[in-house]
């Protein structure tokens, strides 16, 4: 599936009763290169594409954020 230009699946997950469930799986690179995620799940689809409108239309926050994480755990492991 694709929107705005990034991908994501459909997915099928079980929880610890073994009842099933369709969720929405998000691992695009580009989409995610900013953050330290690897990927995200939404319960749905509508779900999926408030998210990948959020990481696109704050790509500037995300870009700081990353600096700052980074920052922060440079200097906490010095000590």
């Amino acid at each position: 599936m694709e929107y705005r230009g990034y991908f994501y699946k459909e997915i099928e997950v079980k929880d610890y009763k073994g009842n099933r469930a369709t969720m929405f799986k998000c691992s695009d690179v580009d989409l995610l290169e900013h953050t330290d995620t690897s990927s995200f799940t939404k319960f749905t689809e509508e779900r999926m594409k408030e998210a990948i409108d959020n990481y696109i239309d704050n790509v500037d926050y995300y870009k700081e954020l990353k600096v700052l994480t980074y920052n922060a755990t440079k200097e906490f492991l010095q000590k």
